[in-house]
Order: structure tokens, then sequence, then C-alpha cells
């Protein structure tokens, strides 16, 4: 019997710690946003004291990490992100950024494409070869990645969006605008690819300022469980990657707008 109580105290401490984890999450994201990013590590850093198990607390607190200027440190908490959930997007492209812009490209590439050959029926995982190879400039190899991505997801908004930024700056209107307007129908709240589309429209006589496409769905800053960027991600603007653990429920930082999670 006393046993049995332990265990269930256990558990209500578990539980009590994980709501925690939760709340000291969000109130990071708030920093997070308003720029306060020493206050958004310090609220990240017990989420995960909270939560150990939660790649996407971990995930925000290598962003916050990043911005207060301890670079190692966000690598290493980018890395153990990776471990906590191998297929953790966000933390995969936050890592890859991080590289880049340390100059460390063929590290970068190194670690996505190793990911992609690990798990290749995954689509963020293509979706993130896709935006490495374009960062190395093959276009090609990008586009080919993408479409893959497609082929397991075929209404996958970042793909298309990234597939329509593609199209558009290497002149190819038509598909650019066919891209975009997919893109939108998969998730309506992508600022960047609405206003993509309606300078196109604008540029090439196809109708007024506000793109006629049918409503979709979103992403956008940290994730409350899981910056683009920033959803993943996005996303990411100076913002971590964001990917929601729920559709009303952001749990990590929405990554850059050069991420996969945005544009």
């Amino acid at each position: 019997m006393a046993g049995l109580m332990l265990f269930a105290l256990a558990l209500a401490t578990c539980g009590c710690n994980s709501m925690n984890g939760h709340v000291n999450n969000q109130v990071g994201m708030w920093d997070y946003r308003q720029g306060n990013y020493v206050a958004a590590r310090v609220q990240f850093n017990q989420a995960v004291a909270d939560d150990p198990l939660n790649a996407s607390f971990a995930y925000n607190l290598a962003c916050a990490l990043k911005h207060t200027g301890d670079p190692s440190g966000a690598e290493q908490t980018y890395r153990h992100a990776i471990q906590l959930d191998p297929s953790h997007q966000p933390a995969y492209h936050g890592l890859a950024l991080l590289m880049n812009e340390e100059g460390r490209r063929l590290e970068a590439l190194q670690l996505i494409s190793t990911w992609a050959a690990a798990q290749p029926r995954h689509p963020g995982a293509q979706i993130e070869l896709a935006w490495i190879e374009r960062q190395s400039g093959d276009n090609l190899a990008s586009e080919q990645a993408l479409y893959q991505a497609l082929a397991l997801d075929p209404g996958n908004p970042i793909a298309t969006g990234q597939l329509g930024q593609l199209y558009q700056e290497t002149g190819q209107t038509q598909r650019a605008m066919a891209m975009y307007q997919r893109s939108l129908r998969g998730n309506w709240m992508q600022p960047e690819v609405q206003s993509r589309l309606a300078t196109l429209r604008d540029s090439h006589g196809f109708g007024g300022a506000s793109p006629t496409v049918i409503a979709g769905s979103p992403s956008a800053f940290p994730i409350a469980g899981f910056p683009a960027a920033p959803a993943f991600a996005a996303v990411p603007s100076q913002f971590p990657a964001s990917i929601s653990s729920s559709a009303s429920s952001p749990t990590t930082i929405s990554q850059r707008n050069d991420d996969p999670a945005h544009l």
C-alpha cells in the first residue's frame, strides 16, 4: 500500500513539473518575442529542468543561448535536443544554421545529409536538405529534395512555398505563382508567401494586390512544446524554429526567414 502511495506521489510530482515546464516555456517565448533573450534563457532553462525529456524546450534554450552570446552552449543544446528527438526538425535547422554562420558549411551539409539518409521518409529531413543545398548554390538538388518531400507529404505548405521561392528567383513566374497558391491552400498564415504572391501578381499584371487563394492553416514564434524562425519550426527575423505540438499551442520559437519553416 505504501509503495502504491509513493508511486502515485511520484506521478503527481512528474505531472506537476511538466506543467511548470510548459508555463516557464510560454513565459520564455513571450520574453523571446520581446527581444529579452536573457530573461528567455532563464525561463527556458527552468522549463528544461522541469521537463528534461522535452526536445522542444531544449531547442528553445539553445536559441536563447545563441542570442545571449554562447554559441558553443547553443550547439551543445541543439545536439541534446536531437538526441532527445532524432526527428526534431527545428533543432537540426538551428544547428545547421549556426554552423553556416560560423563558416562550417561542409559540417552543416553533412549534418542534414546524414539525417535525410537515416530518415528518408521524413519530409522535414528532405525540406532541410533542400534548404542546405540551396545555401550551397545547388538549386537543382534543392528542387529534387523538395519534390521528394512532396512525394512523402503532397500537401506540405513549406515544401511548396520553398519551391515557389526557388522558381521566383530563377524567373519561372507561372510555376512560382502556382506553388505559392498551393502553399497557401495548406497554410494561409504565411505573410511572406502572401506578399511574394501579391508582388508577382502585380508585377506581371495578374490582378489586384490581394492574392485570391484558398485559405488553409499555421506556424510562428517559439514552440510551446514543439523558434522556424522559428516551425520545423519556423522558424527564424531572428527567431528560433516553430512546430506546434497542437494547432493552437505553439511550443518552440519560430525560425528565421531563411529557414524551411518560413520563407
